[in-house]
């Protein structure tokens, strides 16, 4: 096999490096969203490419050998794999009204006051697929609420494998009712919750009544279902 030469400069010739340089932060390659998850203080190696079908880790079928009808499966191993980075994510919608994408994610970082950052991908439809930085502030979001962006209800659900955005279909949601001129004396967490069941799934009570720091109205979270009528006045 033949070599190149060295160049000279000058007459004399460039010595050629043994080995190519070190570009430093260059190549390094930054944590995702896993990582700090998981809490490595390395990044987790990029996943090999490799030929799926000549590992028989995925094939493709022809319903009735028509090949305009192929079915695709993949192995178990493979979409777990897949599935990892994502299974921390959640779901949010914000019900009857639709705003951009730069809109809901400033809105949602102004009332739940995150301690880290967050990734927001619009996965269609009005759905918003979310990943922390912190998993602090993914319990902070998934157990509190319910919030409200320009008066309407946030929806916010666990991302789970089999979510389709064109297919879902949002029939129960977090809201917050009030018992107005309720006496002081029935300021009480079970009772409180008690007394929501009338109305729906009883989730929480607003600590501003507990704490009876509000005599106006007791306030309880509760879970309805869009579905069926609502309780009225």
């Amino acid at each position: 096999m033949s070599t190149v030469p060295p160049g000279t400069v000058h007459g004399r010739p460039i010595p050629v490096p043994s080995r190519p340089p070190d570009n430093g932060d260059l190549n390094k390659k930054k944590c995702s969203f896993r990582d700090k998850l998981l809490g490595n203080q390395e990044p987790i190696p990029r996943r090999e490419t490799v030929d799926l079908i000549s590992k028989k880790l995925f094939r493709i079928e022809f319903e009735d050998g028509d090949r305009r009808r192929p079915r695709c499966y993949a192995d178990d191993s493979v979409l777990k794999d897949l599935w990892l980075p994502w299974q921390h994510a959640i779901i949010v919608k914000l019900l009857g009204k639709t705003i951009g994408f730069f809109a809901m994610r400033d809105r949602l970082k102004a009332i739940w006051k995150l301690t880290g950052d967050m990734e927001m991908l619009d996965v269609g439809h009005g759905f918003f697929m979310i990943k922390f930085d912190l998993e602090a502030d993914r319990e902070k979001v998934i157990n509190g609420g319910p919030y409200m962006i320009f008066d309407r209800y946030v929806a916010i659900r666990p991302w789970t494998t089999d979510f389709i955005s064109s297919q879902v279909k949002i029939n129960k949601t977090l809201v917050w009712i009030r018992f107005p001129s309720l006496g002081m004396e029935y300021y009480d967490e079970s009772l409180l919750l008690a007394l929501a069941t009338a109305v729906g799934t009883p989730v929480k009570v607003d600590m501003h009544t507990l704490d009876a720091s509000r005599g106006k109205f007791a306030r309880v979270c509760i879970e309805i279902d869009l579905d069926k009528p609502v309780v009225g006045k």
